[in-house]
């Protein structure tokens, strides 16, 4: 059914089918988290489940530039396979480079991090750890490796979506979910024990690497996967790659400081709170995110064929803004008008006071974000990642300095209104899109 299915849409609208996979690809993801996440806070003690959540958070930042080498590797596999004949050698090339790097940072990190695991947890999750059923040190490690080996996964979707085998990376993608899913909460039932549910994550997520680089084998012209790269394509790999890595980092830490610092100020169980906010009003960021990922190949391959191609770009773009824009608003209105209800079936009765004001704060943080979601994959497309780069981090840091002063103040509320002005601050975006498309129509591109 579904083999019959996709040809239709696709020549129905290609935009649609597109939309569709990338769309299925995405939703995997919050689906099988606000499961997990209805699990845990069942599962684990309010304080356990918040040093879960300080734990993953501290991982992702000291791991944020293997998200960049990722998001390098979708632009690049997009340019190889439109531009040469030999696309297939071209990309297994990327994709070889991408996967050294990345597994050299992980291994790095995770031997440095190893002797140090004891005082890093203390200076993570602060005195939350005193009385606490598993050791602290050992899981910051867990976490650490957890983040490390989605890093690898996460390269190898990127080349799959950079290819705009968008069907098969979603198909992948809701299993490996739904398993990730199943072993953690299963973990969760029957230990009770953070430990073990990370442990259950590493197997799982070690499972969908071997899963995915399979699948990915399939798809090149000569089954190779593996392939010495040219030194002209490593370097524009890193170079583009560096400034993404700045762009990832400001975005890691944007979402990931301000769960440190509450957890810091207002104790673990404040930080997993904040944590389900943040889980169901990011909805309204990531569904127009994960249906219009495919801009990013698409307009990677457009730039790289050049002539009437290139100048479908500027016509898409205001397609892709209006869409993912109107889509925001409707699901913030959505879930502000249903939170009462959407916060019981994700938490139970854990939470006693649901802070509706908090979750307003945080919707409209996301609304802003969405609107931005068209102009940054145009940017990232046509070059820009210093642009990009720059504007993220300046935001960022303006956001990390709010967030210093107003958590210990106002908590929550003080969290998510540092989190608005980041959103706000990259409305920049919109301006550099529009000038660089004005420029390119001027040079009849």
């Amino acid at each position: 059914m579904v083999r019959g299915l996709m040809p239709l849409l696709t020549r129905q609208s290609p935009v649609a089918a597109r939309a569709l996979w990338s769309g299925l690809d995405a939703a995997a993801y919050p689906v099988a988290t606000l499961a997990m996440l209805a699990g845990l806070v069942r599962a684990l003690t309010p304080s356990n489940y918040g040093i879960l959540v300080l734990a993953l958070a501290a991982s992702g930042v000291s791991l944020a530039i293997n998200p960049a080498i990722a998001a390098t590797t979708t632009r690049f596999v997009s340019q190889a396979a439109g531009e040469s004949k030999s696309g297939g050698q071209s990309v297994a090339g990327v994709v070889t480079a991408a996967l050294l790097a990345v597994t050299v940072i992980d291994l790095a990190l995770l031997l440095a991090t190893a002797p140090f695991r004891g005082s890093l947890a203390r200076w993570v999750f602060g005195d939350a750890t005193v009385g606490a059923t598993t050791d602290a040190g050992n899981v910051l490690w867990f976490a650490l490796l957890v983040v490390g080996i989605q890093q690898l996964d996460a390269v190898l979707a990127a080349a799959i979506r950079g290819l705009e085998r968008f069907a098969r990376q979603a198909l992948i993608e809701i299993l490996t979910r739904a398993a990730l899913a199943a072993a953690v909460m299963w973990a969760a039932w029957h230990t009770r024990s953070v430990a073990a549910v990370l442990i259950a994550q590493c197997v799982v997520c070690a499972l969908s690497v071997l899963v995915r680089a399979a699948a990915l084998r399939q798809l090149l012209p000569d089954r190779q996967l593996f392939r010495r790269s040219g030194r002209a394509q490593i370097s524009a790999l890193f170079k583009y790659g560096g400034w993404m890595w700045l762009t990832v980092l400001a975005g890691v830490v944007y979402s990931s400081a301000d769960r440190i610092i509450v957890g810091r100020s207002l104790g673990p169980a404040a930080a997993g709170q904040f944590n389900i906010y943040i889980q169901l009003t990011q909805l309204v960021h990531f569904v127009p995110t994960s249906l219009f990922a495919f801009s990013l190949p698409a307009f990677s391959r457009l730039t790289a064929q050049g002539g009437d191609s290139a100048r479908q770009i500027a016509p898409a773009y205001r397609t892709y803004l209006g869409a993912t824009s109107f889509m925001a608003l409707v699901m913030a209105l959505g879930l502000l008008a249903s939170w009462p209800l959407l916060l019981r079936a994700v938490a139970g009765g854990t939470l006693q006071d649901p802070q509706w004001h908090v979750a307003l704060l945080l919707t409209l943080n996301f609304l802003v974000l969405a609107s931005n979601v068209a102009p940054y994959y145009l940017l990232l497309a046509l070059g820009h990642s210093r642009t990009v780069s720059v504007i993220s981090t300046c935001a960022m840091l303006v956001a990390l300095l709010l967030m210093i002063a107003l958590i210990p103040r106002f908590g929550m509320v003080g969290a998510a209104l540092a989190r608005l002005a980041y959103s706000a601050a990259i409305l920049i975006f919109h301006l550099q899109a529009r000038r660089i498309l004005r420029s390119r129509r001027a040079a009849g591109l």
